[in-house]
């Protein structure tokens, strides 16, 4: 019996099973030990069953979910003859954070010298982060349309983020993901907490617009969840009780929806 999440499809085959939920994402659904979908499977199959394949990878980016390899596996995954269109109830989306995170993204919305900026809107370049989410967006709207296209009236899931600490935190060798960025662009670092919340509230108020180009799409608000000290593992990703957290977010949308 499968009980947790799938991330190798050969499970699949070997149990003659079939998914009902295929996840699209970033590592928020890819972080080993405990992640956002180890929760959210334990939630769903309290009153359902549900069998979640996950698609995607660490560090993934939004972008790649409109073209590429994932976007090409996706459409298989979805095909009712080829993949699994003719089983899945739902789609879950995490993407956006690595577009904006990290120090090659997250420099290129920040001016080159932000010593001056007394808010955390003045760090910005012009037309940031608008610019970037527009393209963020996009991405996710693709998914939306190819779900509609191929299984019509499948409500797609898609989570916001909460705000990270830019402490300089890292995973396994892996970081410079928000402090070390505005500390290259001489961002202070009293106001390096309010550019990491302006980005995020940016991103779900973008979130919340492209509902209206998408009626299936199914925001998830996750921000002002997360205790700061005690929430996040690192710059990225919050703790095993902090995913806990954030699966709890999902419910009124999925019960919502008949889901779960």
């Amino acid at each position: 019996m499968i009980n947790k999440p799938v991330w190798d499809e050969s499970i699949l085959s070997r149990d003659g099973q079939f998914p009902t939920v295929l996840a699209i994402g970033d590592s928020w659904f890819w972080y080993p030990k405990n992640n956002l979908l180890n929760q959210l499977h334990k939630r769903l199959n309290r009153k359902k069953r549900h069998i979640i394949l996950v698609r995607g990878h660490n560090g993934a980016k939004a972008v790649e979910y409109q073209s590429g390899p994932i976007r090409a596996q996706i459409e298989r995954d979805l095909d009712r003859k080829k993949g699994y269109g003719r089983t899945i109830k739902a789609v879950f989306l995490s993407g956006g954070g690595n577009d904006f995170a990290g120090r090659d993204d997250l420099g290129k919305l920040l001016l080159e010298d932000c010593s001056d900026a007394t808010s955390a809107f003045a760090c910005l370049r012009s037309g940031q982060p608008k610019r970037l989410f527009s393209t963020v967006i996009d991405a996710l709207l693709s998914v939306a349309a190819l779900v509609e296209e191929k299984i019509p009236g499948t409500p797609v899931f898609v989570h916001s983020y909460d705000y990270p600490p830019p402490n300089g935190k890292g995973f396994l060798g892996l970081g410079q993901w928000l402090q070390f960025p505005m500390d290259e662009a001489k961002v202070d670092r009293n106001l390096q907490q309010e550019v990491v919340k302006l980005l995020i509230d940016e991103f779900w108020l973008c979130l919340e617009e492209a509902q209206a180009k998408a009626p299936t799409l199914q925001p998830v608000d996750g921000r002002h969840t997360l205790k700061p000290e005690d929430d996040w593992a690192n710059e990225l990703h919050p703790t095993v009780r902090g995913f806990n957290r954030l699966a709890k977010c999902w419910r009124p949308a999925l019960e919502r929806t008949g889901i779960a």
